[in-house]
């Protein structure tokens, strides 16, 4: 059984350090999950789906920008 991450994120996408989007595809496993914190205060919960493959839409799935291959985050509600 794999061991699963959370993620600590200041912002969703953007793809600079700290960025949800930032994250490497190749360290990312089914199920991780994401928890990001603005610096406007705005808290958001994502989760990892392996074989997704639906395209970014910038606001509720988010493909990582380097090895995303079908993986995406899905914003949990």
């Amino acid at each position: 059984m794999a061991v699963l991450t959370i993620y600590h994120c200041t912002a969703i996408n953007g793809g600079a350090a700290g960025a949800l989007d930032a994250i490497n595809g190749d360290w990312l496993l089914d199920g991780d999950r994401g928890f990001v914190v603005t610096s406007a205060g705005v808290f958001s919960v994502w989760w990892l789906d392996a074989d997704y493959n639906t395209p970014d839409n910038g606001t509720t799935i988010i493909a990582p920008d380097s090895n995303a291959g079908t993986k995406r985050w899905r914003k949990c509600t």
